[in-house]
């Protein structure tokens, strides 16, 4: 078991090292100058080469990354250019509203995906052609398309949805910081004002990044809730005289679900990675709208921070994952010795 742990975290290590290459040469090959951009197109020639050696950008690449990986050694993620504060420190700050958008994302997600996948699962066809139909639309989607046509009905047309800017409206004072999660926040002292006003902000960027995954999760609990019921527990229950309810909630779905769990705790690191696009639509404050600013400035230590938050937090939740496999199926850790 010890062997099949280093070997996981061997591999976590590896996949955080050409993630911090690969972020490290994209940014850089890019075309630009990061010293114009900051000091704007009236600077002298002087001032941006007096400002890229600052920046250590007139140093060769091997260089630069040297330098890029020992500060990274020493925890220092380096310091935005363009708002002169610690990369780190925005990182924390950001990361609470990235990570409620996520997990009401998920949640919202498993709580269409898995009524939808076991009525398809079932023997009307309708069903399973019509949820086939949905996934393949909402796979389709574009997500920052479908955020744009969500806010464009429910707030320009409708006006049933709050202005897509930030997480609380202007005059609703933001609860005391106990989780950053201002839904738990508001909840934890009892301010019922702002929890409505929050969840109100949340419910269309969380439909928008639920539809893909709810999607392609549906497809998933079908396949499986099929394949569960052809196992011979299954026709046991059945042989026993247990109603096809009592099959299907004792015996088939605990068993169909465990991929899904699986694959959302996947997918989770996804969201936290990849809302780049939703969080720009909605002018969300958390680590997609903050790189998409940082992307336009060529601001390299943000974009750089941002993606390698994204590959440790995807890392982990992949180790953790297979470490729980491994102690669950031991043929797993064998396999993989």
């Amino acid at each position: 078991m010890a062997r099949f742990i280093i070997s996981r975290i061997g591999a976590t290590l590896a996949v955080l090292f050409f993630a911090s290459l690969i972020a490290f040469l994209l940014l850089r090959v890019s075309p630009g100058d990061p010293a114009r951009q900051v000091l704007g197109p009236q600077a002298s020639a002087q001032a941006v080469a007096s400002l890229r050696s600052e920046m250590g950008l007139d140093k060769p690449l091997p260089v630069q990354y040297v330098n890029y990986m020992s500060d990274l050694a020493h925890g220092d993620v380096g310091t935005s250019w363009r708002t002169h504060t610690q990369v780190s420190a925005e990182l924390s700050n950001r990361i609470p509203a990235t990570l409620e958008l996520a997990l009401a994302a998920i949640f919202l997600s498993i709580f269409i995906a898995i009524p939808v996948g076991v009525l398809s699962a079932g023997r009307r066809r309708w069903v399973d052609r019509a949820s086939r139909a949905g996934a393949v639309l909402g796979l389709g989607t574009p997500p920052f398309w479908l955020g744009l046509v969500l806010i464009l009905v429910f707030f320009t047309w409708l006006g049933w949805a709050p202005a897509p800017f930030g997480r609380l409206d202007g005059n609703i004072p933001v609860p005391p910081k106990v989780t950053g999660l201002l839904t738990i926040d508001a909840l934890l002292h009892g301010d019922l004002t702002a929890f409505g006003n929050a969840v109100a902000h949340l419910v269309l960027p969380a439909i928008t990044l639920a539809v893909p995954l709810a999607a392609y999760l549906s497809r998933i609990v079908r396949r499986s809730t099929v394949d569960v019921y052809r196992l011979d527990f299954i026709r046991t229950a059945r042989a026993k005289g247990a109603g096809e309810r009592r099959v299907l909630f004792r015996h088939a779905l605990p068993n169909a679900l465990l991929p899904v769990l699986t694959l959302s705790t996947l997918y989770f690191g996804e969201l936290l990675a990849g809302s780049l696009l939703v969080e720009a639509v909605f002018n969300w404050p958390g680590i997609g709208g903050y790189v998409a600013q940082s992307i336009v400035a060529q601001d390299f230590a943000p974009v750089q921070g941002a993606i390698l938050l994204g590959a440790l937090t995807y890392s982990l939740l992949s180790l953790t994952t297979d470490v729980l496999y491994g102690v669950a199926d031991p043929r797993i850790r064998v396999s993989h010795g």
